[in-house]
């Protein structure tokens, strides 16, 4: 039911990974920016930071630790700046992300509302004006195939929407052969796609012409 044809992992499933990407990249920046305030006071506060560490490295015990000088050297005002630039970089792009699957997510719901109610034209138009295709010639074809009847042809060799034989449906020319041959939307986005490729007087020999 979903008009893109590279949809093969559920929208709802990506946007939830892309949600929580998005949450990651933030409490990476909110960390980053904590970490250069905490550097901005060093640098600003060069004493009471000194005083700080000598109190933090006055020995309770015996023990002795070792520690490695990477380890006690903490990162340069650049460096965090840069961490907190790439942390913001992956925020936005996370942000886009998530606004988009939310997007295809709002147009999935509306196709599937579409479709079980047999609301071809408004899925119609979508799907010409996104290969530049004529509309009303679309919906004439489709009432002449099927009378707009997704599951028209079930027991004969011609089904769904336009009539598809299953051999056409699934040919490598269609990047909906994946889809049911009964889904209505998929059969509409294949026939504009047809279309806009020049196939549609081959395909539809009887109703091309004609109707659309």
């Amino acid at each position: 039911m979903t008009p893109d044809a590279d949809a093969s992992t559920p929208l709802r499933g990506k946007l939830r990974v892309a949600k929580r990407e998005l949450r990651q990249a933030h409490d990476r920046l909110q960390a980053a920016r904590a970490a250069l305030a905490t550097a901005l006071v060093a640098v600003t506060d060069p004493a009471g930071t000194l005083a700080g560490l000598a109190a933090e490295a006055t020995p309770t015990t015996t023990t002795t630790t070792t520690t490695s000088p990477a380890a006690a050297t903490p990162p340069t005002v650049d460096q965090l700046n840069a961490r907190i630039a790439t942390a913001r970089r992956a925020v936005s792009v996370w942000q886009q992300r998530v606004q988009r699957l939310a997007r295809r997510v709002r147009e999935q719901v509306q196709f599937a509302a579409w479709e079980r109610n047999a609301q071809w034209r408004p899925i119609i138009e979508i799907a010409a004006r996104k290969y530049g295709v004529n509309a009303d010639g679309i919906y004439r074809m489709m009432m002449a195939e099927s009378g707009g009847r997704s599951y028209a042809g079930a027991a004969s060799a011609f089904k769904g929407l336009f009539q598809y034989c299953s051999s056409t449906w699934g040919a490598s020319w269609n990047p909906w052969r994946h889809d049911s041959i009964y889904d209505g939307s998929s059969q509409i986005f294949a026939t504009a796609y047809a279309i806009h490729k020049g196939m549609g007087a081959q395909m539809w020999t009887t109703t091309f012409a004609l109707r659309y």
